[in-house]
């Protein structure tokens, strides 16, 4: 890639239509960029940095074979803040070609703890969902219709990069998905604020494991489905699952944000499988 290839790219840093038209994602910060310098199902087209920030990633850019060292431009912390439209604390944006996600298959979940995101439209939450999802094992996160790009630049950010090493697949096609998750023996755990719901840490999910569903072993599999900021899951969803389930507030709190109520979600249920 030329410096001039490079800088046309880099002057749609902030129109996420035209880079994801052309294949291509935006990380921004050295600690992300590191994470996806040393991420070898990406390739890096190229890094505009300033020269602090030259100097911090020397050591993980001289570490690449020659074939996969991105093209660095080198240019002021003013020209970063313009193409960002922020201030960029760190001094560095990342260019990377991008892939379409695959399409779930059985072998994506089987085992573990994974997470189907439905609606959730934020960029913001799916970047949470993804860090907190990284930190506590989460094996696969599939994104359900209407989700906010994982690979937008903000989610990124927001994931402090965790997207880049976190298995992302489409739940495809929606909704009969749901259905063939069961048949390839998951456990779906909707997450509801109904109050009637039992609390998530008392849902029946250890005999749910245990002896599975209608005869089959459920072991190869627990599914936690998270729906969107305003309405939650869709009727589909809900009653695809086997159980539902609902974190305990305080009496006056109606709600917590999607990304706070999946992180303790994932960790409840992560206990409940030990």
């Amino acid at each position: 890639m030329t410096t001039d290839d490079l800088s046309e790219i880099a002057t749609h840093t902030a129109d996420p239509a035209w880079l994801l038209a052309r294949g291509v994602f935006v990380a921004e910060g050295r600690h992300v960029t590191r994470r996806l310098l040393a991420a070898p199902q990406f390739t890096v087209l190229g890094l505009m940095v300033t020269p602090t920030a030259e100097a911090a990633l020397a050591d993980v850019i001289e570490s690449l074979p020659p074939d996969r060292r991105p093209r660095v431009v080198v240019t002021p912390q003013a020209d970063l803040d313009a193409l960002t439209t922020f201030r960029l604390h760190q001094g560095c944006v990342a260019f990377a070609e991008r892939r379409p996600l695959s399409a779930w298959t059985p072998m994506h979940t089987a085992g573990g703890l994974s997470v189907l995101l439905e609606r959730v439209r934020d960029p913001d939450n799916v970047g949470s969902i993804a860090r907190s999802a990284s930190a506590m094992g989460v094996r696969t996160l599939l994104m359900g219709p209407e989700c906010a790009d994982p690979f937008y630049r903000k989610a990124i950010r927001t994931s402090m990069g965790a997207v880049l090493a976190t298995t992302i697949v489409t739940a495809a096609p929606w909704p009969d998905v749901l259905q063939q998750l069961k048949a390839a023996g998951q456990t779906l755990v909707a997450t509801t604020p109904d109050p009637s719901a039992p609390d998530i840490e008392d849902c029946g999910l250890r005999p749910c494991l245990r002896h599975g569903y209608g005869g089959q072993a459920a072991d190869r599999g627990l599914i936690l489905l998270v729906g969107s900021e305003g309405e939650g899951l869709s009727a589909e969803a809900r009653q695809a699952a086997d159980i539902e389930a609902r974190i305990p507030m305080a009496n006056d709190v109606d709600s917590l944000n999607v990304a706070a109520a999946t992180a303790i979600a994932v960790y409840a249920l992560s206990r409940r499988m030990e």
